[in-house]
């Protein structure tokens, strides 16, 4: 096959989700077993394979190991039966222990550890197919390089953990939301959902926090959840409904000029959901990240990280 210059990438790229999402759901469906549905992975795609991004695709080993093994601890949290919101801030802080003592920003193993607690999947079906769905995304890596015209990144070219003040105070902001929406405001599960936490830590690790570009993010993160709860309830079909939700939400990630890879989990979150009511799903979504990204900006503002952060390259 001839190597696809990067503009032609750049297009025929942002189909490569459906390579991974389509066959996860129809296997889910044909199994009857949900529990093997992972939203991140179709994040992992985008930022893995297409965007390059260098927080997420400069080593194959982390991006092979690191959320199957968050996914591991989020499933011995959520079993061991601890009260929600200690299970939800433990598996947080396990998935950023394991990222900066691995010297690594890959932001999805954060969401990896924390979707098994916050919807309840016990099932040891779930690290296992994280474990197939992250060394899949690993193995294809180089091919994909070739493909475009590119050299498999190297190591050197990774950009580190996170500054440890970004951590700590991503960390806070995120369990501050687990005890405000979850526990004291009892707000829908679909409030916390994990790949939010993905998006707001690394819009903070960025340092480019700005209300203009949060509030961007904010419109594509509630549209694509509206698109995936839609397509979850209309169409009884998962992998079809799945297909549905990934395709509006590259079409308004173009349309926004964001591309986003979190934005391709919260379209498939209703998959995961017993049922789904669109606008209640977007409405929580709305509400979960608008007091991240809130919280990130705050954040950003009144502790000094930005001078406390290198830019990752993150979406």
């Amino acid at each position: 096959m001839t190597d696809l210059p990067e503009r032609w990438w750049a297009r025929l790229g942002w189909a490569l989700p459906f390579a991974v999402v389509v066959p996860m759901l129809a296997l889910a469906n044909a199994l009857g077993i949900h529990a093997i549905i992972f939203p991140e992975g179709a994040a992992l795609v985008m930022g893995v394979w297409v965007l390059r991004l260098p927080g997420w695709a400069a080593s194959r080993w982390r991006v092979a190991a690191l959320p199957p093994l968050c996914a591991l601890a989020g499933t011995l949290i959520v079993r061991a039966q601890l009260p929600s919101w200690g299970a939800a801030i433990l598996g947080c802080a396990v998935a950023l222990l394991v990222l900066q003592s691995l010297d690594s920003r890959l932001a999805p193993a954060l969401s990896a550890a924390a979707l098994p607690i916050v919807f309840d999947v016990p099932d040891w079906s779930y690290p296992l197919a994280v474990l197939v769905i992250c060394l899949l995304i690993s193995g294809a890596m180089p091919w994909l390089a070739r493909r475009r015209g590119q050299q498999t990144a190297s190591p050197h070219d990774l950009p580190g953990r996170y500054p440890w003040a970004v951590a700590a105070a991503g960390l806070a902001a995120i369990a501050a939301w687990i005890l405000l929406g979850g526990e004291l405001l009892a707000l829908p599960v679909a409030a916390l959902a994990p790949p939010l936490f993905v998006s707001a830590l690394e819009w903070l690790g960025q340092g480019t926090c700005t209300l203009r570009r949060g509030m961007r993010r904010w419109l594509l993160l509630v549209a694509v959840a509206l698109a995936g709860a839609l397509a979850a309830d209309l169409v009884d079909v998962t992998w079809i409904a799945g297909a549905i939700a990934i395709a509006a939400a590259l079409v308004l990630m173009w349309l926004l000029s964001a591309p986003h890879p979190p934005a391709l989990a919260i379209a498939l979150i209703p998959q995961i959901l017993d049922t789904v009511a669109p606008l209640a799903y977007a409405a929580a979504i709305a509400v979960g990240a608008g007091a991240l990204y809130l919280a990130m900006l705050a954040l950003d503002r009144f502790a000094g990280l930005t001078s406390a952060t290198a830019t990752a390259g993150g979406p």
